[in-house]
């Protein structure tokens, strides 16, 4: 049911290209339903998927492999349209003290809030590697380099341009933070849309939309995202 779920809510946020480019906008809808269920899979079928490891790095390492195939495989979108390129130049002066701030206000935030456990190494090496990676190849790169098929950069966006399908990418970036599938059948989601954990997903989605648009590279945007988790663990650790 997440399958159809998801790719009909992208099929709807998309209807207005829908007669223009249907294949851009299909596969796109395809791809993305496809990676939520690679990436939910281990987590229905039970720990052993995970190989005993606390983290979902099987689920993120099957979305990898996923877009992987898109790009490379059937070829649905190219390299350059994902971003899988160097940074425009001048562009980490111009995007890495923005990141960089918003790191360090992740990691005060946390460190002055509630007191958590301490993060484990695994935790570390996760945060460190597969969520950016993994998220920022689905949502800045194959999805958002097959709707730029349908929708070209033509919205401002705080000194770049971006188009429909990144800001499409960024609500259902939330969506996917917020809605849980209990198991395969389950007709209808649950929320968890606490007003911070809103914003806070808002924030980040447009902060890594922005990075990408603005360097021009889907790379950039794995590292800016990675270094979020790290600043949220670092305050982890402080609290």
């Amino acid at each position: 049911m997440i399958v159809l779920f998801l790719g009909l809510l992208c099929l709807l946020l998309c209807v207005p290209r829908l007669r223009t480019a249907p294949r851009a906008i299909g596969l796109a809808a395809l791809v993305y339903a496809l990676s939520e269920l690679a990436t939910m899979l281990p987590v229905w079928l039970g720990p052993q998927f995970n190989f005993g490891l606390q983290r979902n790095w099987t689920g993120k390492a099957l979305s990898v492999l996923l877009s992987l195939l898109v790009i490379y495989g059937f070829k649905w979108v190219s390299p350059a349209e994902v971003g899988l390129n160097r940074p425009r130049p001048g562009s980490w002066r111009a995007g890495g003290p923005v990141v960089l701030g918003f790191a360090v206000l992740q990691m005060l935030s946390t460190a002055l809030g509630p007191l958590r456990p301490a993060p484990s190494v695994e935790a570390y090496l996760y945060q460190l590697t597969m969520p950016g990676i993994a998220e920022e190849l689905l949502y800045r790169g194959t999805f958002l380099g097959l709707l730029s098929q349908a929708f070209p950069r033509t919205i401002s966006f705080f000194g770049t341009r971006t188009s429909w399908g990144g800001l499409v990418g960024v609500g259902l970036f939330l969506l996917a933070h917020g809605l849980v599938f209990d198991g395969p059948l389950t007709l209808l989601p649950q929320a968890h849309f606490p007003l911070g954990r809103i914003l806070d997903k808002l924030l980040f989605g447009t902060l890594f939309l922005w990075v990408r648009e603005r360097s021009g590279s889907c790379l950039v945007a794995m590292a800016a995202h990675n270094l979020m988790n790290v600043g949220l663990l670092l305050g982890t650790s402080l609290s």
